[in-house]
């Protein structure tokens, strides 16, 4: 049936990077807007309410000859018997013959690919020369966000931190988000100097912030119409299941917005409870982003606009990170081949 190859997080750890993901998501937005990646529906299923479920995102990138998925399981008292809550899976098949490619552990490529997201989100909405960024969540997201955004965009030098949680970052969680910041940018050779700092009171620190990143797994908003001042942008990447919500409806209304999926976003993403509520309707939303980054659509018209971008996270994404990984893995003999 063919070869296979099998692709460890530490393998693609090895050749994957915070560049590539950059490369590879804005890949993948370009061709979805020209109809050359298709993202199909979600599948999802709930083995325990609100303990345990999965979810399978699948999509064809046309231009680069792939199809396949990411399958994504969630078992939270995995833990508890010594295993990772969170199992990510990325299978790549070639799209002439079908026939499977790689098979690649996911959880190296997630938090780069989804950090990429956000910053493209920032580089192509923000006003012009904002340096200040907040993100809104300390998890394990928020070190892959800040280090995207500072790869994508090179004004930005402020980075703070809030996390809704708590009344504050503790230390030492700011020096591991830190550390992971600096390694994640050595790895691509870039270099950045920047201040970052963790923020006590939220509604200051958003109203002080000239793009945001909300991280959280919120289904109450934790981001206030009255805190956002105009000339804003926020990338919203939380939401990624139904009910989830990060954003007040009244700033959902007064915001110009952006996408990475239409039906997605309306249906399992941060636009899924305005809408249901009838705060705003689908053909409110502006456009996909990569029909911005590819200059189909007008993104930020004013400097006092706010902007926001919900990216729910699709499988193009996965995918057009994978082949990267699974190219690179090839030139340096790494992974295992299996004959299926």
């Amino acid at each position: 049936m063919g070869l296979i190859r099998i692709i460890s997080a530490a393998q693609a750890a090895q050749v994957f990077t915070v560049s590539d993901a950059l490369e590879a998501v804005e890949n993948a937005y370009r061709q979805k807007a020209s109809g050359a990646g298709q993202a199909w529906p979600m599948v999802y299923e709930q083995f325990e309410p609100g303990a345990a479920d999965m979810d399978i995102r699948s999509a064809n990138l046309g231009e680069s000859g792939l199809f396949g998925l990411k399958l994504t399981a969630w078992f939270s008292k995995n833990p508890d018997r010594g295993l990772p809550d969170i199992y990510g899976t990325v299978l790549i098949c070639d799209n002439n013959t079908g026939q499977p490619l790689a098979l690649l552990n996911a959880s190296a490529l997630t938090g780069l690919r989804t950090g990429a997201a956000a910053a493209l989100g920032i580089k192509a909405l923000a006003c012009e020369g904002a340096n200040r960024l907040l993100v809104v969540g300390a998890g394990h997201m928020c070190p892959f966000a800040i280090a995207a955004t500072l790869a994508a965009c090179p004004s930005f030098n402020k980075i703070a931190i809030w996390d809704p949680r708590k009344k504050q970052v503790p230390e030492a969680r700011l020096a591991t988000i830190g550390k992971t910041v600096n390694e994640t940018l050595d790895a691509a050779g870039i270099e950045r100097t920047y201040q970052l700092v963790g923020a006590e009171d939220g509604p200051s620190a958003v109203a002080q912030a000239q793009a945001i990143i909300t991280v959280t797994p919120a289904t109450t908003p934790v981001v206030q119409n009255e805190w956002v001042q105009p000339g804003t942008h926020i990338s919203c990447v939380g939401a990624d299941m139904h009910g989830k919500q990060e954003l007040a409806n009244a700033l959902i209304s007064r915001a110009r917005l952006f996408v990475d999926d239409r039906d997605q976003s309306v249906s399992s993403g941060e636009l899924e409870i305005p809408v249901k509520e009838g705060t705003i309707q689908p053909q409110d939303i502006v456009a996909e982003l990569g029909e911005v980054l590819a200059g189909t659509t007008a993104g930020r018209t004013t400097d006092d606009q706010i902007t926001v971008f919900d990216t729910s996270g699709i499988a193009l994404q996965d995918l057009a990170s994978a082949q990267i990984a699974f190219e690179r893995a090839v030139e340096r003999s790494l992974g295992s081949s299996v004959e299926l």
